[in-house]
């Protein structure tokens, strides 16, 4: 069966949505709101370039085309290199002011909730922090300042203890619907 576009589309709105609000549930906790996040996602390629892999992340039955996971590589390599809350935005983590640490932490948090609770995709590194240790603090062209590290983990903890798990899933709750 055929998927429309506007379906598609519209799905991703919705998901992208999804991932704000559950980003600024996790700011919340932390006293913080972050509405202009992924602000590039509802427009032009980057748009187009999200939208197919994420209906397909809740929709296995929807196949990607090389030209779909083209177009979403490109996407994701411009959103990652535009946005601030991404390290690739920088030239040298260093310079990351906290007020972004925090939008990344949190932005870190609910893709992973949405990774593990909702798509049930276990990565190795199921925990932020140990993704933050495994993926990002171990990188030798990445120079964390020691001040950044302790805010990351004081940041992890801080969410992780504080976090209500049913809270969350009633923000993606209504995606595993459509």
């Amino acid at each position: 069966m055929a998927v429309s576009a506007k379906t598609i589309l519209d799905f991703h709105r919705k998901r992208t949505q999804a991932h704000i609000d559950c980003l600024n549930y996790f700011a919340g906790l932390l006293g913080y709101h972050f509405p202009e996040h992924d602000n590039d996602k509802n427009s032009g390629t980057i748009q187009n370039g999200y939208a197919y892999i994420n209906y397909a992340n809740y929709h296995p039955e929807c196949h990607l085309t090389d030209a779909h996971r083209d177009l979403y590589e490109h996407a994701h390599s411009e959103h990652h290199r535009t946005q601030p809350h991404h390290i690739e935005h920088y030239p040298d983590v260093c310079n990351l002011p906290d007020l972004t640490i925090i939008e990344m932490v949190c932005d870190w948090h609910s893709a992973n909730f949405e990774q593990i609770f909702i798509l049930h995709q276990i990565p190795p590194t199921s925990s932020v922090q140990l993704f933050f240790d495994t993926n990002l603090r171990s990188r030798s062209n990445l120079h964390w300042t020691d001040h950044q590290i302790a805010l990351i983990t004081e940041l992890t903890s801080f969410l992780d203890l504080y976090t209500d798990f049913d809270a969350v899933m009633a923000i993606w709750r209504p995606l595993l619907a459509l």
